[in-house]
């Protein structure tokens, strides 16, 4: 027995940038009767005109998703960027209680809630605007493991109870604003300390305690209605001792089937990526689908996996998958999102976020360092507004691979060093490099700021630490303000 289409399982990586110049291939992959896409890049007007012209072309609304944990400005231009995770869960403790876990109401405060409220429905107005229905978020990863190299502030937080809390209030904001939320990544990827895009994980814990922390977020997100759960590549002995990783495995999906009683859409993370254990991606894609997973979320060539699925003689159930796409919205709303305002609201949630740990107290000029991760060119936004409050200021910008001029830093300055340095996907997190040359400064420099993970200034014993989170301009900014300030307020 032929599978009728295998097209309709599989969710095909679009690039924005080449919507426009692609459209060919990627209708073809309409009309062959693919899932949906997972969007990544390009610009607002361009991608919502010809995500348009593809749901046309579908008998039934296609999914299109897209990351979108930190809005749409995180892979459209033209859309909002909204702070990680853990930034927002900062923005909304109240730091007398922030360590009180038990009490996340009264944390928050009954006035910090709209707020909070509003940045999600702004990430679901824009992603509705631009043509996407489906967003796979939230992490409810809950990140306990501070060598995480790719969660790490995508979380919440470290407890589960942040982590439910929080990723429920998304799930519940997304959804009632149209667009389908997905929980990610099953059974959670927070205490690991190796990517999954680039190798297979394993989590060594015994059932009962992921019982107790690591599964509570995802029963909490069932309970709430999620539309969709993401299946993370890793390996669970406790739930599939045969050592397949969860985005394939049969006993992980009953797991969720049977125990916490999904029965919405499961899918794989994306399977191009290397955390498939040793397994090709013909042979995994097939595998997901035997266990009973619905979608297969970017194959590196869906017309490859396509025929491997179709020469097979078992048949998938599509049923859930159809049912679920005759429940999403096909039309584009007309009205345009207010982007100055979320853009307002971005800022307010940043400048909240920021975390202060020892006081600033000198009277002297600051000399700062940049240390730069990254390929691309980082801190300029850092480095002109300290300028602006300090008009004599000096800075030094060290890029990834580069030592410590001689001399530096000057010992009649006050030492100020900017830590950039993104976790994403394939990089494997922080250098050695950069964790080599923090060490190196840390006797002399008086203030050190991540503006990315928190976790980074765990081994730094420094007088003063900022963590910001992320690297915005509107972090920046707010980080030399308050530097600035307190700078002029000890002259």
């Amino acid at each position: 027995m032929l599978m009728k289409n295998p097209y309709q399982f599989i969710i095909p990586r679009l690039n924005g940038d080449k919507i426009k110049a692609d459209f060919d291939y990627y209708r073809s992959l309409v009309k062959k009767g693919v899932a949906g896409f997972i969007i990544f890049g390009g610009k607002l007007g361009q991608v919502r005109a010809y995500v348009k012209k593809l749901q046309d072309e579908a008998d039934l609304p296609l999914i299109i998703s897209s990351d979108l944990e930190r809005g749409l400005g995180q892979q459209i231009e033209g859309g909002t960027s909204f702070p990680p995770a853990m930034a927002i869960v900062s923005a909304m403790r109240d730091r007398r209680k922030a360590s009180d876990t038990s009490r996340l109401w009264r944390m928050i405060g009954k006035a910090k809630l709209p707020i909070l409220r509003s940045s999600f429905r702004a990430v679901a107005e824009e992603a509705r605007y631009a043509g996407i229905n489906t967003i796979f978020a939230p992490v409810l990863d809950i990140n306990t493991n501070p060598e995480n190299p790719i969660i790490a502030a995508r979380a919440f937080g470290e407890d589960n109870d942040t982590v439910a809390f929080f990723g429920c209030e998304m799930i519940k904001v997304l959804q009632k604003e149209g667009v389908a939320a997905c929980a990610k990544h099953f059974p959670g990827h927070g205490d690991t300390s190796v990517d999954s895009h680039l190798t297979l994980p394993v989590i060594t814990k015994g059932l009962q305690q992921l019982v107790r922390n690591e599964l509570r977020p995802f029963r909490k997100a069932v309970e709430a209605g999620v539309s969709m759960i993401m299946l993370g590549h890793l390996k669970v002995p406790a739930i599939d001792p045969s050592g397949l990783p969860a985005s394939f495995s049969k006993r992980t999906v009953e797991y969720l089937r049977n125990n916490m009683r999904y029965q919405g859409i499961l899918i794989t993370d994306a399977m191009d990526m290397k955390g498939l254990g040793g397994y090709s991606e013909d042979e995994a894609c097939l595998t997901a689908l035997r266990s009973g997973v619905d979608l297969l979320l970017h194959p590196s060539d869906p017309d490859k996996i396509a025929l491997s699925l179709e020469k097979e003689a078992d048949a998938a159930d599509a049923g859930r998958v159809t049912s679920f796409r005759r429940g999403l919205r096909k039309t584009l709303p007309a009205d345009r999102p207010d982007f100055l305002k979320h853009a307002e609201t971005s800022r307010e949630i940043t400048r909240r976020a920021i975390r202060v740990q020892g006081a600033i107290d000198t009277d002297k000029i600051p000399f700062l360092i940049i240390l730069n991760d990254e390929y691309e060119d980082r801190g300029r936004p850092l480095i002109n507004k300290l300028k602006t409050i300090l008009p004599e200021t000096r800075h030094l910008v060290i890029r990834q691979g580069s030592d410590i001029p001689e001399g530096v830093p000057s010992p009649d300055k006050y030492t100020v060093v900017g830590i950039f340095s993104d976790t994403r996907a394939w990089k494997g997190g922080s250098s050695v490099w950069l964790q080599t040359t923090l060490s190196r400064l840390e006797e002399t420099a008086g203030i050190f700021i991540s503006f990315g993970s928190p976790y980074l200034l765990k081994p730094v014993e420094g007088p003063v630490k900022i963590f910001a989170y992320w690297d915005h301009h509107s972090a920046q900014e707010a980080v030399a303000d308050i530097i600035g300030q307190r700078i002029i307020q000890s002259c």
